[in-house]
């Protein structure tokens, strides 16, 4: 698997040499769901709260748009 391809969590499996198995969305068909799949993100703020985002696991959680719903308070 390319560099590029790698998420964090694959990269820290490779550092502390844990096999795994990863899967391209393509795959999907590999895994036998018949469900979408949802990926499940925690930041911490400055404030040192935890926020937890489910986010499509073909979509990136981004950062800035998340920190204007903070905010403002606009829970989803």
């Amino acid at each position: 698997m390319a560099k590029k391809d790698k998420t964090n969590v694959m990269r820290v499996l490779d550092q502390n040499k844990i096999e795994y198995t990863g899967y391209q969305w393509e795959d999907v068909d590999k895994l036998k769901v018949e469900s979408p799949i949802y990926k499940t993100l925690v930041t911490q703020g400055k404030s040192g709260e935890h926020y937890v985002f489910v986010v499509p696991v073909t979509q990136e959680l981004n950062l800035k748009k998340q920190l204007k719903l903070l905010a403002k308070k606009i829970f989803i």
